[in-house]
C-alpha cells in the first residue's frame, strides 16, 4: 500500500495557517531540512514510499498520511537532506520502546532509529554558531484503515415509547429517518429524526385504520407508503395523522422508484408489476422466478453509464415458495434480473451503500468509490447469514467481502434489519499539525475556517432485526469505515 500525500513542496513547506511574522520561527536557510525519507527494510518494503511533510516554521517533520497499523518502527533507517552544510546532526532519542539516548548521524547515517518515542533532530551550522531543532515523528494508525469498526458504546434502543417493541420498519424520508413501530400494547409509533447519531427522536403515538404490514413501509420525499393485510396500498403524507387508500390488489410493495413505489398486483390469479402513481412502467406479467416477498431493501443508484436510475433489490421468495440469490433491477420502465450467485439464496437481506478506497493511478492518493454491502437475512437452510458480501459494480457481482468488512461476534445474527447512512459532522484543529496522528489520503469534502477543518463522515447505522426466534433486537447499532474518521489531508 502507498502511503502518501502530497501537502505541498518539501523545500517550501510552511504552515497552511495564516499567522504573523513575529509568531513564527524560521531555522535559518542553511540548516533547512529540504528531504526526508525511511528506508525500507525485510520487515516492511514500502516504508522508502511514505511522504513526510516538513514545516520549517514550526520546525516539525512528520508523516500526515499514517503508516499501517502494526508497522514496526522501533528501528528504522532515516535519509535526511540538508539545504546546506552542517557541522552537527544529532538525534535524540527518550521514551522509546527498544532505544534511547543519542546518534551522531553525521557519522552514522545508516543508524536505525526508534520512532516508537520521542525523536528530536539537533543541527548547527558549519560556523558550529548557529543552531535549530526539528521534531520527528513517524505515524501509524491505531486502527486498521480499511476495516469496519462498530463500536458497542454507540448501541441506542430503537425510539419506541414503550419497552420491549414487537416490531420496526426504518426508512429515510427526505432528510430524515423515520421508524414505524408497533408497541408491546399493540398501538404504533411513528418517530423522527434528522440525525440518527443523537436520541433525539420526535415520537407520535399514531392510529391506523387498517392492519399493517410494517415490513413494506416505504417512502418517498414526502409521502409514506405502507400495504395493510387486505392488499390495499395506504398512504400519509403527514407522518401518520392521516392515511388514504392509493391503490388496491397489491401483493408487495418492493420500494420507492423517485416520487412513485414500485411493487406487484394481482388481479383474478395474475401478477403483474405495478406502479403507483404510474409512470413508464410496463405492466408485464411476473415471470415465475420474480421473489413475491422477502426481497432486500430497494436501493437506487445512478451514474454517467445509466440513462436512467436504476433500483435493485436482493434475494427474496417466488411465489412458489423457493429461496432465490438473484437481484432484480428496475430502471423506470422494465425489470430484469441483474445477476443470480455470488451470494447464497436467502431472505430479508439489508443491502448497505456505503464506500471503499483505492490508490489512484496517477497519484499516490486514494480515491473513494461507491460499493454494495449486504448483511443479515435467513438462508434456504434456516441458518441466518453471518457473512458481509460486496458487490463493487452496482450488483452485477457479489463476492465474500474481506475479513476487516464483517461484522463483530458482538452483532446478533439477524433478519429483516433496516439500515441507514446518516453523515456526523466531525472537525478537528490544525493549529498544531503535530498532534495529527491519523489522516486520510486527498479529499475534497471538506471545509476549512482558520485552523479548523470540518467534514461530514458517514455512519451506517443497522435498526432492529430479528433473532432466530423471531423477537425484534431492540437496538441501533452505529459502524463506520475506519479511514472515514481520519482528518483530511490539505
Amino acid at each position: 500500500m502507498v502511503l502518501a500525500g502530497l501537502i505541498t513542496g518539501a523545500a517550501t513547506l510552511s504552515s497552511c495557517n495564516e499567522k504573523k511574522d513575529s509568531d513564527m520561527y524560521l531555522a535559518p536557510v542553511n540548516l533547512a531540512v529540504t528531504a526526508f525519507k525511511l528506508k525500507s527494510n525485510l520487515g516492511n518494503q514500502e516504508l522508502d514510499s511514505v511522504y513526510f511533510s516538513i514545516d520549517l516554521n514550526k520546525g516539525l517533520i512528520f508523516n500526515a498520511d499514517s503508516l499501517r497499523k502494526g508497522t514496526d518502527i522501533s528501528k528504522v533507517v532515516a535519509t535526511i537532506t540538508f539545504q546546506g552544510t552542517v557541522s552537527e546532526a544529532k538525534i535524540v532519542m527518550e521514551g522509546g520502546s527498544t532505544r534511547t539516548g543519542e546518534i551522531d548521524y553525521k557519522k552514522n547515517p545508516t543508524d536505525s532509529i526508534d520512532f516508537t518515542g520521542n525523536v528530536t533532530l539537533h543541527v548547527k551550522a558549519d560556523d558550529n554558531k548557529i543552531g535549530t531543532s526539528y521534531r520527528i515523528k513517524v505515524n501509524v494508525h491505531q486502527m486498521e484503515t480499511d476495516s469496519l469498526y462498530w463500536s458497542e458504546t454507540a448501541e441506542r434502543k430503537l425510539p419506541s415509547r414503550l419497552a420491549n417493541p414487537k416490531r420496526q420498519k426504518t426508512v429515510t424520508m427526505g432528510s430524515n429517518v423515520v421508524t414505524m413501530i408497533e408497541e408491546s400494547d399493540n398501538t404504533y409509533t411513528i418517530a423522527s429524526t434528522e440525525s440518527p447519531a443523537t436520541d433525539n427522536w420526535t415520537r407520535n403515538a399514531v392510529t391506523i385504520p387498517f392492519v399493517p404490514q410494517i415490513k413494506t413501509m416505504t417512502t418517498t420525499s414526502s409521502s409514506i407508503f405502507m400495504l395493510s393485510d387486505q392488499g390495499d396500498l395506504y398512504e400519509t403524507r403527514d407522518l401518520g395523522a392521516t392515511w388514504q387508500i392509493a391503490a388496491s390488489d397489491w401483493v408487495t410493495l418492493i420500494g420507492a422508484y423517485g416520487e412513485t413505489v414500485v411493487g406487484v398486483t394481482e388481479q383474478s390469479g395474475v401478477r403483474k408489476f405495478a406502479q403507483h402513481p404510474k409512470l413508464n412502467l410496463s405492466e408485464e406479467q411476473v415471470p415465475d422466478d420474480f421473489p413475491i416477498s422477502g426481497g432486500s431493501n430497494f436501493v437506487t443508484l445512478t451514474n454517467k453509464w445509466t440513462l436512467s436510475p436504476v433500483a435493485f433489490f436482493v434475494g427474496g421468495r417466488t411465489a412458489t415458495g423457493t429461496l432465490t440469490a438473484a437481484t432484480w433491477a428496475f430502471d423506470g420502465t422494465n425489470w430484469i434480473m441483474l445477476s443470480s450467485g455470488g451470494v447464497p439464496k436467502l431472505e430479508g437481506a439489508s443491502v448497505i451503500p456505503y464506500y471503499n478506497f483505492r490508490p489512484s493511478a496517477q497519484s499516490n492518493a486514494m480515491l473513494k468509490y461507491s460499493v454494495w454491502m449486504l448483511v443479515g437475512g435467513r438462508m434456504d437452510n434456516g441458518e441466518f447469514n453471518r457473512t458481509v458480501y460486496i458487490s463493487y459494480d452496482n450488483g452485477v457481482n457479489w463476492a465474500k467481502g474481506a475479513t476487516s468488512l464483517q461484522l463483530p461476534a458482538t452483532i446478533p445474527a439477524m433478519t429483516e434489519c433496516d439500515n441507514v447512512v446518516s453523515e456526523t459532522d466531525m472537525s478537528a484543529n490544525l493549529s498544531d499539525a503535530w498532534k495529527i496522528q491519523r489522516r486520510l489520503s486527498t479529499r475534497s469534502d471538506y471545509e476549512l475556517d482558520g485552523d479548523v477543518i470540518r467534514w461530514g463522515c458517514p455512519y451506517i447505522y443497522l435498526f432492529g432485526g430479528y433473532a432466530p426466534d423471531g423477537t425484534l433486537h431492540n437496538t441501533i447499532w452505529r459502524g463506520v469505515l475506519s479511514r472515514l474518521t481520519f482528518t483530511p489531508i490539505i
